[in-house]
């Protein structure tokens, strides 16, 4: 009887070992499978470029040449003879004022027939230019020497480019630089003048930049001006996204390709960056060497590949 158990046990505990057995050897073979075809990448080849790194510095437009038009009485506006945007020349007239003793005295009970001075001033532009502002209407009362109006000169168009003092050293007082409009439009200017002071708030140098065409751009426009402050010939490059970094930017690695199915990290010291690529300074690296170039996010230091793509060199 007990022999007759034992052997009922036996047989038992032999099929659920070959049950566990035939279940392990699928699961291995699984993953032997996932293993060998390994992490899809795309790789290529380090390029040699010469490469310029650039500061990009926000500036703005100003117009040099402008007049504020003032009131030369305390009065009312009488008369307003332009509108914004209108062109004026020299000896238009503007605004017609009534001081404010002869607007009294007409609207008082004295016989104005004898009157010698109407009390009329008329205000008008010294020079071309534009109608930018208008600060009051017919009817408005102003004092002496408030703004009525600003009065612009479109040649004296210039841009004031605000430099970091650690950055001016690389503007050359003839040098030609690179505009940007926010409609992406790119413009060639150069520097006009260096203002020899510094604002004590931002610790910023004025450079004044002159277009080399006539642009017709408003006042107090925002710009984007491209300092080159490196340059580099002939580095060995690889694009930005093959190197990867730690969370505090201060280890940088890149995955080097051993055979078509194995790559490996290896640490670099990354130089200036530019136009989507990064120069490897150090070690130094091999043109026909292979790195990963998408795809090297989240791997180990030794991983399995499986390349789909080889990119062709870039100049």
């Amino acid at each position: 009887m007990n022999f007759k158990r034992n052997k009922i046990i036996f047989s038992l505990f032999l099929t659920v070992l070959i049950t566990l057995l035939i279940s392990c050897s699928g699961k291995e073979k699984k993953e032997s499978s996932e293993e060998v075809k390994g992490i899809e990448v795309v790789v290529g080849n380090p390029v040699k470029r010469n490469m310029i790194e650039y500061a990009d510095l926000n500036a703005n437009t100003i117009y040099l040449k402008q007049e504020i038009i003032r009131a030369t009485f305390q009065g009312f506006v009488e008369k307003t003879n332009k509108n914004i945007g209108d062109y004026v020349q020299q000896g238009d007239l503007l605004f017609v004022i009534k001081t404010k003793e002869a607007d009294a005295v007409n609207n008082s009970q004295l016989d104005s027939s004898s009157k010698q001075f109407n009390g009329l001033v008329k205000i008008t532009a010294r020079t071309d230019g534009v109608l930018t502002e208008l600060n009051h209407q017919t009817g408005d009362f102003v004092s002496d020497g408030e703004q009525l109006a600003l009065l612009v000169n479109p040649q004296s168009l210039r841009i004031i480019l605000e430099v970091p003092f650690q950055l001016a050293k690389s503007i050359s007082d003839n040098g030609s630089y690179t505009i940007q409009l926010p409609d992406g439009k790119e413009y060639i200017t150069h520097v006009s003048k260096r203002v020899p002071s510094i604002d004590p708030a931002n610790q910023t140098q004025k450079f004044i930049l002159e277009t080399n065409t006539k642009l017709d751009l408003p006042a107090n426009l925002n710009l984007n001006v491209k300092i080159p402050i490196k340059s580099v010939g002939e580095a060995i490059a690889l694009p930005k996204s093959s190197v990867m970094t730690n969370e505090t930017q201060t280890e940088f690695w890149i995955m080097k390709v051993v055979n078509d199915s194995l790559a490996v990290k290896l640490d670099i010291k990354k130089g200036i960056e530019a136009d989507n690529f990064v120069q490897i300074k150090e070690p130094l690296i091999n043109l026909n060497d292979r790195f990963i170039i998408e795809g090297s996010y989240g791997l180990p230091d030794t991983a399995k590949i499986s390349i789909q793509t080889v990119q062709t060199k870039q100049k």
